[in-house]
């Protein structure tokens, strides 16, 4: 939940959601996503339907500030079980 700092490299972890809760969006866009276990919600990027994110199976894109972060994030993610399938690893954006 920290700012992005500028100048600072942004990385990313994708998301696959289980079956019946992806978020479709022709543009793509960032929306606010709660997380159960830590009871906050948290940014993700929707990728915008045909982009490159949507047609590798990516359903949304969690933005990370550091590798600490991600393993954090990471974390959090995977007890999100009703919501997220799978958490890739992360990538620089």
């Amino acid at each position: 939940m920290k700012k992005f700092k500028n100048g600072k490299p942004i990385y990313g972890l994708n998301v696959k959601f289980v079956e019946g809760k992806k978020i479709i969006d022709p543009e793509g866009r960032i929306i606010h996503i709660h997380l159960e276990s830590r009871n906050t919600s948290v940014p993700m990027i929707v990728p915008g339907e045909g982009s490159e994110a949507d047609k590798q199976g990516v359903d949304g894109i969690f933005p990370i500030c550091s590798e600490k972060c991600g393993d954090k994030m990471r974390d959090a993610l995977h007890k999100e079980i009703g919501t997220i399938q799978t958490v890739n690893k992360m990538t620089n954006l």
